[in-house]
């Protein structure tokens, strides 16, 4: 591959037409939001290591040094919640109803690559 064409490609999971998980050549991922959601920055920035959604919300685990962080975008209502810590994730999973939808680790899925 090219150097010059390394620097751009792009691997993205989309989630929809407005979301998507990318990863750029720094390797760092970067989960992107429409800025009607309510999360400062537009986007969840960091090392995304396990993501799951369905149609009503969107989980995410990020690595935060030695530990773990954890997302859950409301979909219905386009806000973020988080960062939680483990427990709490799985407390709010059980209070949204979605105890048994379980993160997949990144490599598990599929990454589609964009130049």
């Amino acid at each position: 591959m090219f150097p010059e064409i390394s620097k751009v490609a792009k691997f993205r999971i989309q989630i929809n037409q407005d979301l998507f998980l990318r990863q750029c050549a720094s390797g760092q991922n970067l989960f992107h939001l429409p800025s009607s959601y309510r999360y400062p920055t537009g986007n969840i920035s960091g090392y995304i290591t396990r993501l799951n959604w369905n149609e009503e919300f969107i989980i995410l685990e990020k690595e935060l040094k030695e530990s773990f962080e954890y997302f859950i975008v409301d979909r219905s209502v386009e806000s973020v919640t988080g960062p939680f810590t483990e427990d709490s994730f799985k407390m709010e999973l059980s209070a949204c109803g979605i105890a048994d939808m379980p993160l997949i680790e990144l490599s598990e899925m599929d990454w589609i690559i964009n130049f």
